[in-house]
């Protein structure tokens, strides 16, 4: 004769695995951010960021009109003055990519204005946000898929 374990274990687990399955599917989805959250995450990560250029930009001319901006991003990171983390460097970080773009000079002529932009490699939302600045600090955006510009409006 079958103990009663052995009666009711084959039940038990076709309950237990049929029973428990729905709800594993609905905890992970539950506790997955929404692209709305994803955006304002990576715009928050993203305006960081171009403070820290910015503010690296400012190191690196340290006042010296003679000296320039730097002309990318890796003269700003560990391979150059080591302002920058590599992967800020690199020009891509937390769904942004960041082009530093700076005024053409000759190649012995400092550089004394430049241009940042940064925009999401993955849009998770329409109205997701592309940043301008330059070296007055002043973050512009624009919520269009395209670069932001100097006549954009600027972050409060």
């Amino acid at each position: 004769m079958k103990s009663l374990y052995d009666r009711l274990c084959p039940l038990g687990l076709v309950i237990v695995v049929w029973g428990l399955a729905p709800f594993a599917t609905v905890s992970a989805q539950d506790t997955r951010p929404s692209p709305e959250k994803m955006a304002r995450a990576d715009e928050e990560v993203c305006v960081s960021n171009l403070r820290a250029i910015t503010g690296a930009q400012n190191d690196y001319w340290g006042g010296d009109r003679n000296r320039g901006y730097a002309r990318t991003l890796k003269e700003l990171g560990p391979t150059g003055v080591g302002f920058l983390e590599p992967v800020i460097a690199s020009g891509k970080k937390d769904d942004y990519r960041y082009k530093l773009k700076p005024q053409k000079t000759a190649p012995n002529q400092p550089v004394r204005h430049y241009t940042l932009t940064a925009r999401p490699t993955k849009r998770w939302v329409r109205d997701q946000k592309s940043y301008f600045t330059d070296e007055t600090g002043v973050i512009r955006f624009t919520t269009e898929n395209r670069p932001a510009r100097a006549t954009d409006q600027p972050i409060e």
